[in-house]
């Protein structure tokens, strides 16, 4: 007898069936059905409604988003309606009415009964200041802030594992961002302006001033009586340049930890085949963020689109002050320091309208950031892992 004849000889039994086995078994195989048939419907609703709970909350969260921009739209609208496209390029910013003597063209006031002529100027809202404020102060942010989060992200994938400190190093760089904003603030207020005014700002304007070129950074242009003149910019510690730094060292622990994920999906082949080919440790570590630079751009994005929305810190050192000015330490304000200052005391009508219209483009911004930092990093991870 072979192995497959003597495996199977009930199915040669005359009256052999299913039914027939379970019942000489003693009926459990009908009882077994049925709890498996049970469970499989229990399976079957737990999916159901795990899948249902799931389509929910995504669903919620989108609702949540377009019913915040439903409402920054209907608040901001009074502001959209008057102010239009021309909101972004219009550079004036007056909460109330004021009254201001008359000139003409040369500048020189127009008298009337021997007493100078007013005019009444009604309120204007423009964004283009605090637009500046938030790009340059967010573009130096990362000019700072991603060599370093760059060099810290190779020393964690490359060096820190041959240490045995990856794991600590990693904590301590991720736990900056467990700081409140508000302690980096008070820390920027009381330690970093006064150092930077007593020390670097000096220091910068002895270097500095005296290279062609570079005036600019320390003195500023007004009128006065119709006259252009030039005036040295105080340098006071809070200004551009230190709210600048504040920014780049709150975005550090994302901008690293995004860029060492990415860097850790580099292919151990990439590495070692640069290695063979007689590439250096450096070289290797450029291909290295060669290979990733989809992805690292990505981070980049996501710390632009954290440093474009910070508020309490950079409110604090950054010096509020509503102009458009080249110099790095002049003061300056952004869209979400010009919130935090205003949206309090603002009264109902066009003020808050034109507030909530900052609000309306930062919002925007920042969706735009997330979307494509989101496209670079989990698009490249998915790519490189299939």
């Amino acid at each position: 007898m072979t192995p497959a004849s003597a495996a199977t000889p009930a199915a040669n039994t005359p009256g052999w069936s299913r039914e027939s086995m379970q019942a000489r078994l003693g009926g459990s195989g009908g009882g077994g059905n049925k709890a498996e048939a049970a469970t499989l419907r229990r399976a079957r609703i737990g999916d159901a409604m795990l899948d249902w709970a799931c389509r929910l909350s995504a669903a919620l969260i989108a609702l949540m988003l377009i019913s915040l921009i439903a409402v920054l739209v209907h608040s901001a609208w009074p502001a959209i309606k008057q102010f239009g496209l021309g909101f972004l390029v219009n550079s004036e910013w007056r909460a109330n009415e004021i009254e201001r003597p008359l000139r003409d063209s040369a500048g020189k006031l127009i008298l009337r009964d021997g007493e100078p002529a007013m005019e009444t100027l009604a309120p204007a809202f423009g964004a283009l200041p605090v637009i500046w404020g938030t790009a340059i102060s967010s573009a130096l942010a990362l000019l700072i802030a991603v060599p370093i989060s760059l060099s810290a992200a190779i020393f964690l994938v490359r060096v820190a594992p041959k240490l045995k400190i990856a794991g600590a190093a990693s904590f301590l760089i991720e736990f900056l961002a467990a700081v409140p904003s508000l302690a980096f603030g008070i820390w920027a207020l009381f330690v970093l302006a006064p150092f930077f005014q007593k020390y670097v700002g000096p220091f910068l304007h002895r270097i500095l001033e005296p290279l062609p070129g570079l005036r600019w950074m320390f003195y500023e242009s007004t009128t006065v009586a119709g006259r252009t003149i030039e005036r040295p910019i105080p340098l006071t510690g809070r200004d551009l340049f230190t709210g600048s730094l504040i920014l780049a060292i709150m975005i550090l622990p994302i901008v690293t930890s995004v860029s060492r994920d990415v860097l850790r999906a580099v292919p151990r082949t990439q590495i070692e085949g640069t290695l063979a080919l007689g590439a250096t440790w450096w070289q290797s570590c450029v291909a290295m963020l060669r290979y990733g630079r989809s992805g690292l751009l990505g981070a980049i994005m996501l710390g632009l689109a954290r440093a474009a929305g910070e508020t309490m810190a950079v409110t604090m050192v950054i010096g509020n002050n509503n102009q458009i000015s080249p110099s790095p330490f002049a003061p300056a304000q952004t869209m979400a320091s010009v919130l935090a200052n205003e949206f309090g005391e603002a009264t109902e009508g066009l003020h808050r309208a034109a507030l909530l219209y900052v609000a309306l483009i930062l919002l925007t911004m920042s969706l735009i950031f997330n979307v494509i930092a989101r496209r670079l990093v989990v698009g490249k991870l998915a790519s490189r892992n299939q």
